[in-house]
């Protein structure tokens, strides 16, 4: 094979990569947002139970997330150690504020409602709408925070692997808000529409 042969071979064998990495994300978010959908969840409670369907929603979520991470076949995380000349001090430091600004808002987001507490959301009953806190300012700050991790992950690792997992995350948690915040439509009516002009989607509101 020539060289323009193996040029050809390493492109097309990137694109498998990176689609690879696509779809990889792509099962993760089918399992989450599959399994926290009314229906999936009802029908889970109602044969195993609130600790039953924890069960199932954490192992199904921590195999499909592994099996994201691992499709990346990236090893490298101690580069900023191993090899400090890769650094890129711009994007190393903006990805490490955008790591704080997701821990502080998960955490803020935590003090108000557990992620415990909406796995155990059933759906024959209407639990509190929850609009204290952060809450107040943002509907789906869990959702925030994941961004803002993954948009770090993508900085902090500027390698094209890693961008593009970072990027098929992201991606799917705007998704993924997008079916949650139908979902809470249906639970709570106009209660809920209420409350979307009082807090910002993702963002709060200017």
């Amino acid at each position: 094979m020539g060289l323009s042969g193996r040029i050809v071979l390493g492109k097309v064998n990137t694109v498998i990569e990176y689609v690879w990495i696509i779809l990889a994300s792509t099962l993760f978010g089918i399992q989450h947002s599959g399994i926290s959908s009314l229906r999936v969840k009802g029908r889970i409670i109602d044969r195993w139970g609130k600790k039953g369907y924890a069960g199932i929603f954490n192992f199904t979520s921590i195999l499909t997330l592994l099996i994201a991470v691992l499709s990346m076949h990236f090893g490298n995380w101690l580069y900023f150690i191993t090899d400090p000349t890769q650094i890129q001090p711009l994007l190393f430091g903006s990805g490490v504020l955008f790591g704080i600004g997701g821990i502080f808002v998960a955490a803020k987001s935590s003090q108000v409602i557990s992620v415990s507490t909406v796995a155990d959301m059933r759906t024959d009953r209407k639990p509190e709408l929850i609009t204290a806190g952060i809450y107040s300012r943002v509907r789906h700050p869990l959702y925030l925070a994941t961004i803002l991790i993954f948009g770090a992950m993508a900085l902090i690792y500027p390698f094209p692997e890693v961008i593009v997992f970072a990027l098929s995350m992201i991606a799917y948690t705007m998704i993924g808000a997008y079916f949650e915040e139908r979902k809470l439509v249906l639970q709570y009516g106009d209660e809920y529409n209420e409350y979307k002009k009082q807090a910002g989607f993702i963002l709060p509101w200017l």
